[in-house]
């Protein structure tokens, strides 16, 4: 006696083993705004690892209080305008590689989170930025440095809500 299905039985067997695998839930065309998977965040690069590791072996970060700030501006002058970036350029790098450290430390499933992936590139690419700026010494370059600090403080103006979204 043989078992090979008969032509009846066979379309059953199809047309069951279709109706079970295709469910009506599941899309068809997956929408492009929406990722079926995570990723876990890019280790930093050697270069910028090194560059991490020194600047939190430094010094933690000084304290920022007013009076240290209207320091550089009483009175307004070339060399307290160049004392300000110096002091910019020293303490912006030590706080944000403390800020990639405390995301890079985070549990892995927050990590691959892509919102806080997002942020963290971000915060990377601006700590590498003012780690490897070569200090300002004219007003020509403050002028320079000033607008692109400008441009730094705008790409990461969102930061709070992106993360808040993940």
């Amino acid at each position: 006696m043989s078992f090979l299905p008969t032509n009846a039985a066979a379309k059953l067997i199809q047309t069951t083993t279709t109706a079970r695998t295709r469910r009506p839930w599941t899309l068809v065309k997956p929408s492009p705004h929406r990722k079926y998977y995570r990723q876990a965040p890019e280790p930093p690069s050697v270069e910028l690892a090194e560059l991490l590791s020194r600047y939190i072996s430094i010094a933690p970060p000084r304290p920022l209080n007013l009076s240290t700030l209207l320091s550089f501006g009483r009175p307004l002058t070339p060399q307290s305008v160049l004392a300000s970036v110096e002091y910019v350029l020293s303490e912006v790098p030590r706080r944000l590689a403390t800020r990639v450290r405390s995301l890079e430390a985070l549990p892995f499933i927050v990590g691959t989170n892509p919102y806080v992936a997002k942020t963290l590139n971000a915060y990377r690419e601006s700590f590498r930025w003012f780690a490897t700026h070569p200090p300002v010494t004219t007003l020509a370059e403050n002028a320079q440095f000033a607008q692109d600090l400008e441009d730094i403080v705008q790409t990461h103006s969102n930061d709070i809500p992106t993360m808040a979204k993940g």
